[in-house]
C-alpha cells in the first residue's frame, strides 16, 4: 500500500503528510510522558484521552487519523494497522490508569504489554514518516512535480496493468516548452525557473487526480493518462496546451508568455515502455516542426514492428513521423 501512495499523492500531499505525522507523533510522545510521570508519582489522570472508552479518538494523533480517514486512499494497509496499534495502546493505557486512579498496585504484565504496544506503534509510525520524507526526494524542487526516476515507477505500474487486462488503455504525452533556451539566455535562469514553475502549475491543475505529470528533464514534461484512449487524450492535451498559451508570468514588470509543443501516443502493450515514450517524443518534435505551440498524436498501431527503444532506426522514426497527426486547435 505504501508504494501505491507514490502514484496517488502530489508533492504537496507528501510534505503535508510528513509534517502531520511529525506533529502528531510528538503529541503522542507527550501523552506517553504524562502517563509515565503519573505512574511514578502516583498522580491520577482524569482527561478523556486517558480514561474514556474511546480515548484513542480524543488525543491529537487520534483526531489526525480520523481526519485522514475521510479520504478513502488512507483506509487501507499501513494506516489501518497504525489505527489498530493506536487503539490497543490506549486500551492498555486505560487499564494502567484505572489501577492508578483507584490506588491499586500497577500490574507488571499490563505495564510490559503497554510498553511493547507503544514500541510497535512508534515503529510503524516512524516507518510511515521515513517513507514520506524519503519520497520528498522523488520530486523536482523547481516544479514540485515528480522527477523522472519516480515517474518511471508509475509508467511501470500502468504497463503492468495493461498486460493484465486487454481492455485497459493508457496514453502518454511529451511536452517541451518552446524557445526555452532563448528565455534563459535573454532573461536569465531566474526567469527560466519561474517559467518552469508556472508551466508545471498549469499542467498540474489541468489534469485529473489519477493522472500524472512529471518533469522529465530540462524543459520537458511527461504526462500519463490512465484509462484514456488516444483520441480523447489528444483533445485533453490540446486543451492543456491552449490553457498554457493563454497564460503569462510577470517578472520585474515584464510579462512573459509561454507556449509548449506536445506529442501524444498510447502506452503500447506490444512494445516496451521506452518505445512508447520515444514515440511520444517523436510526435512532440513533429509538433515543433509544425510551428510549435500545437499538439500532435501518433497511433501506435500505425507502426508495425516497433518493439523497443533500441530498435528505433531512422526508417522507423520517419515512418512514425508520417503517421503524426496534428490535433485541430480549440478553445479551453
Amino acid at each position: 500500500m505504501i508504494n501505491n501512495l507514490l502514484e496517488s499523492l502530489h508533492h504537496d500531499d507528501f510534505e503535508q503528510l510528513a509534517a502531520d505525522i511529525k506533529q502528531s507523533l510528538e503529541a503522542h510522545r507527550h501523552w506517553m510522558q504524562r502517563i509515565t510521570t503519573a505512574l511514578v508519582t502516583r498522580q491520577p489522570l482524569e482527561e478523556n484521552q486517558f480514561i474514556a472508552v474511546d480515548a484513542h479518538l480524543h488525543c491529537h494523533f487520534g483526531r489526525w487519523l480520523t481526519k485522514i480517514f475521510q479520504d478513502e486512499l488512507f483506509q487501507q494497509g499501513s494506516f489501518l494497522r497504525i489505527e489498530q496499534y493506536h487503539r490497543q495502546l490506549h486500551d492498555a493505557a486505560r487499564t494502567l490508569i484505572y489501577q492508578l486512579n483507584h490506588h491499586t498496585e500497577v500490574d507488571i504484565a499490563a505495564f510490559e504489554n503497554f510498553m511493547q504496544l507503544q514500541k510497535e506503534f512508534f515503529d510503524m509510525v516512524m516507518m510511515l514518516f521515513e517513507f514520506s520524507v524519503l519520497n520528498k526526494q522523488q520530486f523536482d524542487p523547481t516544479t514540485r512535480l515528480m522527477n523522472r526516476r519516480s515517474v518511471d515507477s508509475v509508467l511501470a505500474n500502468e504497463y503492468s496493468r495493461m498486460q493484465r487486462a486487454d481492455d485497459y488503455y493508457c496514453c502518454v504525452a511529451m511536452a517541451d516548452i518552446d524557445h526555452f533556451k532563448q528565455v534563459n539566455d535573454l532573461w536569465g535562469h531566474d526567469v527560466g525557473d519561474l517559467l518552469l514553475s508556472h508551466t508545471a502549475q498549469i499542467f498540474n491543475d489541468a489534469i485529473r487526480r489519477h493522472d500524472t505529470v512529471s518533469r522529465y528533464g530540462g524543459e520537458e514534461f511527461l504526462f500519463i493518462f490512465p484509462d484514456m484512449r488516444l483520441e480523447q487524450a489528444g483533445l485533453v492535451v490540446d486543451r492543456i496546451r491552449n490553457r498554457l498559451a493563454n497564460s503569462s508570468i510577470s517578472h520585474h514588470s515584464h510579462l512573459h508568455s509561454v507556449t509548449a509543443s506536445f506529442g501524444v501516443t498510447q502506452l503500447c502493450r506490444h512494445c516496451d515502455i521506452k518505445g512508447s515514450v520515444k514515440r511520444a517524443d517523436i510526435a512532440m518534435y513533429a509538433a515543433k516542426e509544425s510551428g510549435r505551440n500545437c499538439t500532435v498524436t501518433v497511433d501506435s498501431q500505425a507502426v508495425v514492428g516497433q518493439t523497443s527503444y533500441e530498435h528505433l532506426n531512422k526508417e522507423i522514426t520517419e515512418l512514425i513521423r508520417q503517421h503524426c497527426k496534428r490535433v485541430p486547435s480549440g478553445t479551453d
